[in-house]
């Protein structure tokens, strides 16, 4: 066995070699990645030396994530495979790039450690030579198909849902909202739930609501433009003083951006609601927003109008009584026991993914937390009160309804949107029926 001094002359006399071909054309990366790999198994005291400590002491004319691309590229594609790939006009470089987007689809869950770098190649043998090629650019289209899988299985879910559950279903609408509520009778709902996009999100330039593509949330909304959401908001409103019983509500949430619009406050006041509290939901963390101006927004404000004070008296449970709502608040306010767990917001919906706990396609970057609507539930509802989510999307709001035994009316324009919502209030319904008969066959005790 080599003694120290030996293992240490070796690893030098190696790095000097890495030295002369890392000078050298690119056509050297394969030999010198294949050196690192050597050196990786080379022991010196007991253990083999780090990429930090050969680019510290022997190599540091160069950096150590390049080392490591070296090594990892060499480590990826055996020797007896590579004249194939040159023959085929493909350069290290692109199989670096290749082995660099499976890292990062392992990592977004949409890909297999051991998948072949043959299946990443073929995204880039079309583009070669024409322009680069970011390996974020495949993952986004991994991301995409993977969301596409989502949605066309949750599409047939739903069918079946349709097919198995006829009753319940009755209450679920793929319409406009306003076309639902001209069928509802006059003053048969206690709460209009009023989650309307504004339209001053981040966009695209065909104006739909855009996220990072590799999040992969849901971003379909019903109205495009601050203009749309305006106008769609208006006509809620008049379309919700009609189908409101006397007491009853509206949960109106605003752009957190700006003030609340004239526009919508002189409406109100029109059609008899001039009790308005306004409210602030108190998020994590501030929006990024624009780092131009020396403000941010860290709260969503939401306003709950009645046509008197009388409206809301009696209702609530003593707790929480506040106009800035956060986790804290919630949680004191909800004493009862969860039956479920708190589906996590939008922001945690990566980590879920990667945890394999999510598919991609299963969120919206908009969705509200369960918590929340189970607190405006407690704050302004009874047991059997009706509410109709106008917007409804992911179906946060039925969804705290039937955990709460509210009746609940759900309306969602976007196809996509409306197969997401049903999907997750079908698991909801399971769910509590499989409580409910939990419940009954339990013994009785004495």
């Amino acid at each position: 066995m080599k003694n120290r001094t030996d293992q240490e002359a070796h690893v030098a006399k190696i790095c000097e070699q890495l030295n002369a071909l890392l000078s050298g054309s690119e056509s050297t990366a394969w030999k010198a990645g294949d050196l690192l790999v050597e050196l990786s198994k080379t022991n010196v005291g007991g253990k083999p030396p780090t990429l930090k400590y050969l680019q510290e002491t022997y190599l540091s004319q160069y950096s150590t994530p390049y080392l490591s691309q070296l090594r990892k590229t060499a480590e990826a594609i055996p020797v007896e495979q590579r004249a194939e790939l040159t023959a085929q006009g493909i350069s290290w470089n692109e199989v670096e790039l290749a082995r660099r987007s499976r890292d990062q689809c392992v990592k977004a869950q949409v890909a297999e450690k051991d998948e072949p770098l043959e299946n990443f190649l073929e995204y880039i043998r079309p583009k070669k030579g024409r322009r680069r090629i970011n390996p974020r650019e495949i993952m986004k289209n991994r991301i995409g198909e993977a969301i596409k899988e989502t949605r066309q299985s949750r599409a047939f879910q739903v069918e079946q849902i349709k097919a198995e559950n006829p009753k319940w279903n009755e209450n679920c609408h793929h319409a406009s909202c306003l076309d639902v509520m001209d069928s509802l009778e006059p003053e048969s709902v206690d709460v209009s739930w009023q989650d309307v996009p504004y339209g001053q999100f981040y966009k695209h330039k065909d104006g739909k609501y855009a996220e990072p593509d590799s999040k992969g949330l849901e971003t379909q909304c019903d109205a495009n433009t601050r203009a749309d959401a305006l106008e769609l908001t208006l006509d809620i409103l008049r379309k919700s003083a009609r189908i409101l019983k006397p007491n009853g509500k509206m949960v109106l949430f605003q752009a957190a951006t700006e003030p609340d619009r004239p526009e919508i406050i002189s409406l109100l006041h029109e059609l008899g609601f001039t009790t308005i509290f306004p409210m602030y939901w108190k998020k994590a963390q501030p929006q990024p927003g624009d780092f131009k101006v020396p403000f941010s927004h860290e709260t969503e404000r939401i306003l709950i109008a009645g046509r008197s004070r009388e409206a809301f008296q009696g209702l609530y449970n003593g707790k929480g009584r506040t106009d800035v709502i956060s986790d804290q608040v919630i949680n004191r306010t909800l004493e009862y026991s969860m039956e479920f767990e708190e589906r996590p917001v939008s922001r945690t919906f990566y980590n879920e993914v990667r945890r394999g706990e999510s598919n991609y396609g299963d969120r919206h970057f908009f969705e509200k937390p369960l918590n929340l609507c189970k607190y405006f539930l407690e704050k302004l509802t009874f047991e059997g009160d009706t509410v109709i989510d106008v917007c409804g999307c992911t179906g946060s709001m039925i969804q705290a309804c039937i955990e709460m035994d509210r009746r609940w009316i759900y309306c969602e324009s976007n196809e996509t949107n409306y197969n997401l919502g049903v999907s997750r209030i079908g698991e909801v319904m399971e769910q509590v029926a499989g409580i409910k008969s939990e419940e009954d066959d339990a013994p009785i005790s004495a």
